[in-house]
């Protein structure tokens, strides 16, 4: 993946094919609610996607793709180390 170290929104062809398989072929690892939105976090090997999407309406609104880990602060207390990582 080439999203890099920085949050992206999807413009270009290749970025919107690439999301498209995080999303088909990536795992759902966390979800948390901001306002009216729903977002959810997948992951397929090192990169990430969060989908936002409109709570009420369930319609997605954006897309963002990152590499960078410290993106992930506000999933933290909600991701699941169970299976990941032996002893857990």
């Amino acid at each position: 993946m080439i999203f890099g170290s920085m949050k992206r929104h999807l413009t270009t062809v290749e970025e919107i094919k690439q999301a498209q398989l995080l999303f088909k072929k990536g795992m759902l690892v966390a979800e948390r609610k901001e306002g009216f939105f729903k977002i959810q976090l997948f992951q397929l090997e090192n990169s990430y996607m969060e989908v936002y999407k409109h709570a009420h309406f369930n319609v997605t609104i954006k897309a963002t793709c990152f590499n960078e880990l410290s993106f992930l602060d506000p999933y933290l207390e909600q991701i699941s180390l169970k299976g990941i990582l032996p002893g857990y």
